[in-house]
Formats: C-alpha cells, structure tokens, sequence
C-alpha cells in the first residue's frame, strides 16, 4: 500500500526540483505537442495522449486558452504530484504536465486535500473512506481518468490562464486554479461522460461483483 502523502499540483517544482530546463527548446508562442514519457516504477499512465486531444476538444475556447502553450507533457509519477504548470522565462511559452498515478489507484489523501475537491469525487462518484489525517479513494481507471482531466488538467489550465493574464502577485493562485477548474466541470461533465462514458459505471460493476463474489450462495 502507498504511503498516506498529500497529492497537490505544483506551479513550477516537482519532487523538490525547480523545472527551469528541459530537454527541448521551447521557442513557439503557436501551437502545442502532446508527448508521452515513461510512467516511472510502480506508476500507469490513466489517461492517452489520444484522450487527451479528445477531451481538449470540448474545452470552450480552447485557442485562447493555450496561448503560448508549447507543451503538454504526459511525465512521469511521483506521490506528491497530480499534475504541475511551468513557464520559461526566456521563450515566454510554458508547459503543462499530468503525471501517471500509482498502479495502486486507491489513492491515500490528506483530509484537507480531500475536503477542498470532495464536490469532485462526488461528482465521478469515487467511494471514498474517512481514516486519520487520511482519505483513501478508491478510484477505477476510468475515474481517475475522468478526474485527470476534469479537474488536474483543467487546474493546470487555471494556472496558464492565470499566468497569461496576471499582473502582479496573487496570493491563492492553487485557489485560483480550483475555481477556474470548477467553473468548467458542471459544464463539461455530461459532455465527457457522452465522450468517454459514465466514469461510475466502472466503481458500480466493481461493486456488484464483489457482492456476487461474497454471496455464499
């Protein structure tokens, strides 16, 4: 079982490390490339590169969205991290990065984490169970999915919006991005689950299987 770890999203550091550099030059303010990078031991990928430009295609004004968007990384796991958003000073173009989860989807998370996104796991139907100073939800593929892109990518996209238009500091930007994320999950939840299918049904058929397998008879 995974550590009990709070998930979070990160504006520029991942596991400690500032992402200044990368192994590509970043020079183009149009247009973006989806890449798909090695998962890491002991993590999947939950969501395709294929997925992905699909579920872009339902994000309203989407062109205006990803200005300056050179990149949307597909990047490796690490526990602390659903997802991150980073810029390059001197390109002036940035990056968005969803990161594969833990084979063990039943993912552990603060009780605080929990309680800020709760309408959101809610919404996908995730059962989820209270312990100390924990949360553990008990996600499907297709719910972690679903929560990748209706919430973690769409956050990320929170903190681009923010960073294309913000003049002068903010103090709640992980506030910021929440609600930019939410403003579009009502919206775009029917529209997802007509894409993609209902992402509950899976949690559902998961569960009548478990009762038939306990049935003794």
């Amino acid at each position: 079982m995974p550590p009990a770890v709070v998930r979070k999203t990160s504006t520029k550091v991942v596991n400690g490390v500032v992402r200044t550099k990368s192994r590509f030059t970043l020079t183009s303010i149009h247009g973006y490339t989806i890449e798909k990078l090695p998962p890491g031991r002991g993590f999947k990928h939950v969501v395709s590169p294929r997925q992905l430009a699909q579920f872009i295609e339902i994000i309203p004004n989407w062109e205006d969205l990803s200005y300056r968007l050179r990149r949307i990384e597909l990047a490796p796991g690490y526990l602390n991290y659903f997802g991150y958003h980073t810029f390059y000073r001197r390109s002036d173009v940035a990056l968005i990065a969803l990161n594969a989860w833990p084979k063990r989807l039943w993912t552990p998370l603060s009780v605080g984490f929990f309680r800020r996104h709760r309408h959101v796991f809610e919404a996908l139907q995730v059962p989820y169970e209270i312990q100390f100073r924990k949360a553990i939800c008990r996600f499907t593929v297709a719910q972690a999915r679903a929560f990748s892109l209706l919430h973690v990518f769409l956050h990320e996209v929170g903190h681009h919006h923010d960073w294309l238009h913000r003049r002068g500091a903010r103090k709640n930007i992980e506030g910021y991005a929440d609600k930019f994320a939410d403003s579009y999950l009502e919206e775009l939840l029917p529209i997802y689950k007509e894409r993609f299918g209902d992402p509950a049904r899976s949690s559902m058929f998961v569960a009548e299987e478990v009762d038939l397998i306990n049935d003794p008879e």
